[in-house]
């Protein structure tokens, strides 16, 4: 096995980390560089970085402390905070260069073209830092906070945040974190058709993920998903917000 291949069986969620390290410009720079060489549609890289450190960085951290104080903690204690957004600026910028008025939102594909990009960037850089030897937190739940950190950013209306990835130096001494059990194969893979997953297959694995939380979670796997999606969630609302206001879907009447 390769280290490549080590590094990415080896992944974990890590949220304890070394408070006061500062990321080296070496490493951060080979960080952005493998993220930008992702694949991306057509070449079009639909996406854009915003690193921030310091005192951005803080603010991120007070902005959700008090409904997201476990994410404020390992923000704040990150060497660099990535926040990664659905960009098509830079094609506007095109229909002004070529002519033309930009307009997508009576489309369906640029969100789906976007939001594959940015997370084939974010899966580059989160495996960059992890075979620098750090680790990763991806923060989908910032998007709750959509609002005011388009406004603390100046994110234009042509892009819309999607995803924080938060990068810092392993705590050896606080970190309990283990590689998750992923599903097995016939819940998800298929070859040559589509997989046949099942209720039993599912069973099974709920009950091993009751075993590997040994009793920390307060609810099954199963459980876990079948509530979140039986109502819209807390970030449904200012998601559809953000996505109407940039002008990525047509207001619902």
């Amino acid at each position: 096995m390769n280290e490549v291949i080590r590094t990415m069986l080896d992944h974990r969620t890590t949220r304890s980390f070394v408070k006061g390290k500062e990321l080296p410009k070496e490493h951060l720079e080979q960080i952005i560089a493998s993220s930008k060489q992702g694949s991306s549609w057509m070449n079009g890289q639909h996406y854009s970085i915003i690193v921030t450190t310091g005192e951005t960085k803080q603010q991120i951290a007070d902005l959700i402390r008090e409904k997201s104080p476990g994410n404020a903690v390992h923000i704040e204690n990150s060497v660099a905070l990535l926040l990664y957004c659905l960009d098509y600026t830079n094609i506007k910028l095109s229909f002004d260069i070529e002519g033309g008025e930009f307009d997508i939102s009576n489309q369906y594909e640029p969100l789906l073209i976007g939001t594959l990009d940015v997370g084939i960037a974010m899966q580059n850089a989160a495996l960059a830092a992890e075979s620098l030897g750090y680790g990763i937190v991806y923060c989908g739940g910032l998007r709750y906070f959509g609002d005011s950190i388009s406004e603390l950013l100046n994110i234009p209306e042509t892009a819309l945040f999607v995803c924080g990835l938060s990068i810092g130096v392993i705590d050896e001494e606080l970190s309990t974190e283990k590689v998750k059990p992923r599903l097995p194969e016939a819940a998800n893979v298929g070859y040559n058709e589509f997989p046949k997953s099942n209720v039993e297959v599912l069973k099974e694995y709920r009950q091993t993920m009751v075993d590997f939380a040994e009793g920390r979670e307060t609810k099954t796997w199963t459980k876990k998903f079948a509530d979140f999606y039986a109502q819209p969630s807390g970030i449904e609302k200012v998601t559809k917000e953000l996505l109407e206001k940039n002008g990525f879907v047509s207001e619902k009447e």
